[in-house]
């Protein structure tokens, strides 16, 4: 056995030194950045569906499930372990794929090269992230596919693969027509295309009445309509439109030039989405209605876009331009936390409980080195594409249409994330093992091609050369490659029968076997989710004193105040505010997060138990709390007031005072309370000054 295993690596000893070489790499990885890399907003939002186990509003459950059934088992370490070793047996069965096809070592090889050595590919495979998972499933339902002999059992197969890769990321999902047009084009028959069209539709119907049963929407997510927000708000002309109130509260009035990516647009605080309330069961819907008629006034403009992006996958080099996705983010940092908080180590383990991250500097800049030289280009994704589609003009007999097929599906995944989303060489990664087998099919259908050419120009063999009693045959052809199946085929749905009742079983045993959630930690990933990092911790949670049920954890950029029920992330330019108040002592628990005003974007505050801290880039944090917080939340003058403009002020007399945008309040020392509203009023209202009774309770007015 050991004689035959060292003659099979000295028969493939070029893939055998590339395995190695993939190895030591994902090694060296793996002692660089301990125990992950997360990348800003996905990888928390991941954990959290994992710690819940519920599925996200913004993207499909299928990777966070896979982390839960890890979680019993292992931790983000495992997680980022099994990806590397994915990633490698990706490229070995690519390598044996292609060799069953007929192929020379060296072609099979060579198409393996890109999966085992990208540095962006092992980046992203120590990430947190769903693009290992969906690569490998996407492949394993188009190798499936492509097989000789495709009987209903098998298509069933490759049906259930990719309702797996559909609900790992939904790009996969409108890549069926591909698949059906593929099977009709070969003349599978009835039974295969069903067979296919079942046990894909089956997964994906079931998971969207899960998803209803949280969001009252029957969908995978209902969060296409922001993201088609941000694909056009980089170039919208909203005068070219006639859009409704809702509508033009999207608009961006900064010139095309000046506006930032569509990341911004979707996620970020100060995007006009937010002023439709980002969170509202509508404002999918307005965000969609809007981004329709921007295209359909623009229909040049956009296709554009989308054309640009597109081809840009194929350029040589890497790199990025205003309306991209920022390419540090798929590059091996050489800090804990990168400062735009793209990417970073993780400090949480799957339960949410903090750990201490580890970064070897020395690992990590070789292999940033290493990634600035060993990537996949442009120009060799487009070869693959190519050569796929000619291998169909190239070829002949049954298996004729399978470069072309493999070639569209890696097309189409490019393709619908510049139509709907940005570009993002994310996206990209996915697409290599794709194109690689495309081009490797189209190499050999030349190689083929070449060698009947010359074997047609050869003179027939004589009769007389033959052994005694055969005769020459001219028009025989060689044996297949894959002998007939001896045993009975089972229907389709037998296979689709069993494969449900596993994921059944599998899902019930994960339900019943919650995790242990972390409020504080939710907390933090949701901020890291949709407004930036806090960075490492700088102490454990610690009761706040003289409150009840309330601890606070302090990190480089703010705090996270938690209690039995939930916590809020308090960014450090509103803790500054609270710390001149007095701290938590005095304000209380935090009631929400932080939260824009309806009449200034840039005016934010975050409520707590006994008062509000107000933030502006000019005006800074100030903090209304005590008996002035009681008089202002409880005045009918309150929208007069707004915003408080400086500190409260100890009076000589031993009272209180604070100044507002539109007055002031003053408390006095027998607790009488005085509201003072400015006197030059846009409206022309005269000044207003109330003395209000202290005793009375305060509304719970929002600012």
């Amino acid at each position: 056995m050991f004689t035959a295993a060292v003659r099979t690596l000295r028969y493939h000893w070029v893939m055998a030194l590339l395995v190695i070489s993939g190895v030591v790499l994902r090694v060296l990885t793996v002692l660089a950045y301990k125990p992950a890399l997360m990348f800003f907003g996905d990888s928390y939002a991941y954990v959290v569906a994992a710690q819940r186990f519920q599925p996200p509003n913004d993207r499909p459950f299928g990777y966070a499930f896979v982390l839960r059934l890890i979680s019993y088992v292992g931790n983000l370490g495992t997680v980022t372990i099994l990806q590397h070793i994915l990633g490698l047996a990706l490229a070995i069965i690519l390598y044996i794929v292609i060799l069953r096809r007929g192929a020379p070592r060296w072609l099979a090889a060579l198409a393996a090269t890109p999966l085992i050595l990208d540095a962006y590919i092992i980046q992203i495979e120590h990430n947190i992230l769903s693009e290992t998972m969906f690569a490998s499933l996407l492949l394993g339902a188009v190798l499936i596919a492509t097989r000789e002999e495709l009987t209903p059992r098998w298509a069933v197969a490759a049906g259930l693969f990719l309702a797996a890769a559909a609900l790992t990321r939904t790009v996969a999902i409108p890549i069926a027509v591909i698949f059906i047009a593929y099977f009709l084009v070969r003349k599978l028959g009835r039974q295969v295309v069903m067979g296919f069209v079942l046990a894909m539709a089956i997964p994906i119907i079931w998971y969207m009445s899960w998803f209803a049963s949280y969001y009252n929407t029957f969908a995978t997510t209902d969060s296409g309509g922001r993201f088609l927000y941000g694909r056009v708000a980089v170039f919208a002309d909203c005068s070219k439109t006639q859009l409704n109130d809702a509508e033009a509260t999207l608009c961006d009035n900064a010139a095309p030039q000046l506006r930032p990516n569509a990341n911004f647009y979707v996620w970020a605080s100060d995007s006009p989405l937010q002023a439709v309330n980002v969170y509202d069961g509508n404002t999918d819907k307005v965000a969609s209605s809007f981004s329709k008629k921007i295209i359909l006034a623009q229909p040049v403009t956009y296709l554009s876009y989308v054309t640009t992006d597109f081809f840009h996958y194929f350029a040589l080099g890497k790199y990025t331009t205003r309306v991209d996705s920022p390419l540090g983010a798929w590059q091996f940092p050489v800090t804990y936390s990168d400062p735009v908080a793209s990417s970073a180590i993780a400090q949480n383990d799957l339960q949410g409980n903090p750990i201490q991250p580890l970064m070897r500097l020395g690992l990590a800049q070789f292999l940033k080195a290493y990634q600035s030289i060993v990537y996949t280009q442009g120009p060799l994704l487009l070869a693959g594409a190519i050569l796929g589609l000619l291998a169909s003009f190239l070829s002949r007999g049954r298996r004729r249409w399978d470069g072309a097929f493999v070639s569209l599906v890696g097309i189409s995944v490019l393709a619908i994330p510049c139509f709907t989303v940005m570009f993002d060489y994310r996206y990209g990664l996915p697409v290599i093992p794709l194109f690689m087998l495309s081009g490797a099919i189209g190499i050999q259908a030349i190689l083929e091609r070449r060698a009947a050419k010359v074997s047609a120009e050869l003179p027939l063999q004589a009769e007389s050369d033959l052994p005694q009693g055969e005769v020459a045959d001219t028009n025989a052809t060689p044996p297949s490659r894959h002998k007939p199946a001896s045993r009975p085929q089972r229907p389709g749905w037998v296979v689709a029968f069993w494969a449900g009742g596993i994921a059944a079983i599998v899902t019930t045993v994960a339900w019943s076997a919650p995790l242990v959630r972390n409020p504080a930690f939710e907390a933090y990933i949701s901020y890291r989710a949709s407004m930036g990092p806090l960075g490492p911790a700088l102490s454990n949670r610690v009761p706040v004193d003289g409150v009840n049920d309330v601890t606070d954890q302090k990190f480089v950029s703010g705090d996270i105040v938690a209690t039995s029920t939930g916590a809020v992330v308090i960014p450090q330019r509103f803790m500054d505010g609270v710390e001149k108040a007095g701290g938590l002592e005095v304000l209380g628990a935090a009631r929400g997060r932080e939260t824009q005003t309806s009449y200034n974007p840039g005016l934010r505050y975050v409520t707590f138990d006994n008062g509000a801290v107000f933030w502006s880039r000019l005006g800074g944090a100030h903090a209304v709390y005590g008996d002035v917080y009681d008089a202002w939340v409880g005045s009918k003058i309150r929208g007069r007031l707004r915003e408080p403009i400086a500190d409260a002020q100890t009076t000589p007399v031993g009272g209180a005072f604070q100044k507002f945008a539109g007055g002031s309040i003053t408390e006095f020392a027998d607790g009488s309370v005085k509201i003072a509203v400015n006197p030059v009023r846009p409206s022309g209202e005269p000044s207003t000054a109330t003395t209000v009774d202290p005793n009375r309770p305060a509304s719970a007015t929002k600012p």
